[in-house]
Order: C-alpha cells, then structure tokens, then sequence
C-alpha cells in the first residue's frame, strides 16, 4: 500500500511539475562590465507570470520546456530565453546589450520641422518647380526651348531649389543638440567634429536610427584619437 502510495505521489508531483512547470534561477548581467542587472523585468510569456531581479541581480521565475522568458531594463536590448527540452540548467545567466540612445523625439521633431518648411516652399514655388524639364532628346528636337533664357533660369532656380533641401535635410538632421547628446562634445570641439563629419544627403537617407547612432558615436571615438587634449607639465 505505502509503495503504491509513494508512486501516486511522485506521480502526482511529476503531473504539477508539467503543470505548472518548475522554478527558473539565474542573474542578470550587463554584456560589457558584467555589472548586476537589479531591477530588471522578468516575464515568461506563455503564462504572464512576471517578477525583477533582486539587488544582486538575481531573480527566480516559474517556467518550463518550450516556454519563452523575456527579460526588459530600462536603456537595453530586450532579451528572450526559450527554456529547452530535455535537460534544463540549474542556473541562468543572463547578458543584456545596451540599446543605443532614443533618438527618436529629436531625430522626428528636425524632420518634422524639415517636412513642415519643405511643403511651405512647395506650396510657394511650385508653379516653378512643376515646370517641366527637357530630355537630351527633347532639346536637340526643340534647340530654341532648350535655349530660352527663361527656361534655361527656371531650370537654374529647380537645381539650386534641389541643393538647398538636401542641405536642409542634413541641418535638420545632424543637428547641433543631437550630436551634443549622443556624443557629449561642446563648444569648439563640437564645431569642429561637426563641420569634419558632416554625413552627406545621400548618406542620411540610408540611415535608420540605429545606423545614425552609430555612424555619430563611431566618428567621435575617431575624432577624440586625434584630438586628445595636451596637458601642461
């Protein structure tokens, strides 16, 4: 009777454990000083149940095979761990990747701003700007058209139109504040990382905002090689 009695509840224990799945341990480290992670957010999907991480860092979760735990810290990349089937480990480690900057409030609010003025000016010069332009074919077919001071003008006036706003976008975009934040430079030193870096239009249109970061904070690691200030003995 005891035997059949232990094997119900081993049973029993195995049918909870799949159930309700088994506790998870681990620590939260960040990927470059190996600092502890307290306070980070933990939350398996499946079941939403949620918890932090102690102030060492560690933390406890219910989880089991198959099942998808994400860990979120304010100023990281969102980390998720499958649990596997099969053997689990006793103990996780967790590594969390700093996420770059939020760019994005002042990064929209200069191309909010560049979008704004554009369409202002398109509005005021678009009789101009519509003006049709001349293929090569269509000038030799039309030499007087292709020669008309006027034409020839309207098209000079489309050409620097064009320029402007490209010059425009980069201003707005590469701006003096941005750079300040994601690089921490100031003053003379900012003026002259910016006029050595400035990234052209066609480069900017390539970025997202992760590249832009990166493009920035690569060019001022660069800029202060070179620029290291002399001390005084």
């Amino acid at each position: 009777m005891r035997i059949v009695l232990h094997f119900c509840c081993l049973l029993l224990l195995c049918v909870t454990q799949s159930v309700y799945g088994q506790i998870i341990h681990g620590e939260v480290l960040e990927i470059d000083t190996r600092k502890i992670l307290a306070g980070t957010e933990i939350k398996n999907i499946y079941n939403n149940i949620a918890t932090v991480a102690d102030s060492n860092g560690k933390f406890a979760i219910t989880a089991t095979s198959g099942e998808l735990v994400e860990f979120r810290m304010p100023g990281y990349k969102i980390a998720r761990v499958r649990i596997p089937h099969g053997y689990i480990p006793k103990w996780f480690c967790i590594i969390l990747e700093k996420s770059p900057v939020p760019l994005s409030d002042e990064m929209y609010a200069g191309k909010t701003e560049y979008q704004r003025d554009s369409i202002r000016f398109r509005e005021m010069y678009g009789h101009v700007l519509d003006f049709p332009r001349m293929s090569a074919i269509e000038k030799i077919k039309s030499p007087f058209s292709a020669l008309s001071a006027r034409n020839r003008e309207i098209w000079q006036f489309q050409d620097m139109y064009e320029e402007k706003e490209k010059e425009k976008y980069i201003n707005y975009t590469f701006n003096r504040d941005l750079v300040n934040r994601i690089t921490g430079l100031s003053n003379d030193s900012l003026t002259a990382f910016m006029h050595r870096f400035r990234p052209s239009y066609e480069q900017l249109r390539q970025m997202n905002d992760y590249t832009f970061y990166h493009y920035v904070k690569t060019a001022a690691t660069r800029f202060r090689s070179v620029n290291r200030p002399i001390l005084s003995r």
